[in-house]
């Protein structure tokens, strides 16, 4: 037994030595801009969904601006669920996107902390289907699987189905839901026919693809928040403009970017 163990430990000590695996965290992204210093900060964004985030984290590692104050871009998609008070007041995110209700039960004073960078008009929202138009009756529910993220501070994607689902009384008995961890997923599988009804804007689909139905004409957009220590104007301008890579998500909506981003 000793001299199996004394070949065991020859072995280990001779055998190459594999390094531990570091996983990478699935709800971030990080690039570097060229030529900056290590020990620059990081400017940091929090998004709501993973749809072109790396787009906007590579636009901003590419500008002159953003390499002269930053040694990194961190984008990140966590779910809004693990965003919490300290977040705010700690100031962790130099531009968070979400909804203003939601950081204000968070964190009363929010606003002292962090200012909007670019908002939106308020947007229609419809049930969506590939098959049929959907009618708010038992019947037309019936077996009907619907697709919803699994985030309760979603208010196109969660509140506003479930909110409508139950007004029109639809029991829960006829249909099944079938959560998503983000909105890409989600449209995935819709378009995909894995699930049969999901809520959205109409325009993110091709038209003569899709039947609607209306769920409201006056839901609140998300906002962009930036840190109001932010002050310097070349890079809320950056900010800005890469975001603009996002604005297929927006289509139809009206976005205004704040008088103090003047660009």
């Amino acid at each position: 037994m000793l001299v199996g163990s004394a070949c065991l430990i020859s072995w280990w000590l001779t055998s190459p030595q594999v390094k531990a695996i570091s996983l990478h965290n699935y709800y971030d992204y990080s690039c570097i801009p060229a030529d900056v210093s290590t020990a620059a900060p990081t400017l940091s964004l929090l998004m709501v969904t993973p749809t072109r985030a790396i787009d906007v984290a590579e636009s901003l590692c590419l500008s002159d601006a953003v390499s002269k104050h930053y040694g990194r871009v961190n984008v990140s998609w966590k779910p809004r669920t693990q965003l919490d008070a300290s977040d705010l007041i700690n100031e962790r995110y130099d531009l968070i996107w979400n909804r203003e209700h939601f950081l204000r039960g968070l964190q009363p004073d929010f606003a002292t902390y962090y200012e909007s960078l670019l908002h939106f008009d308020n947007y229609r929202v419809f049930w969506l289907s590939l098959k049929s138009a959907p009618v708010m009756s038992a019947e037309y529910f019936q077996n009907k699987r619907v697709g919803l993220l699994d985030d309760p501070s979603s208010h196109t994607h969660h509140v506003l189905p479930l909110t409508s689902l139950r007004l029109h009384q639809i029991p829960e008995s006829v249909y099944s839901i079938i959560y998503f961890n983000d909105a890409s997923a989600l449209y995935h599988s819709f378009l995909n026919g894995d699930i049969d009804l999901i809520s959205g804007g109409a325009t993110m689909f091709p038209a003569e693809q899709i039947y609607t139905a209306k769920l409201t004409d006056n839901a609140t957009a998300a906002t962009f928040f930036i840190r109001r220590a932010l002050q310097n104007q070349s890079i809320r301008c950056e900010l800005i403009n890469a975001l603009s890579m996002l604005e297929s998500l927006w289509h139809g909506i009206e976005s205004h970017p704040e008088k103090t981003a003047e660009c």
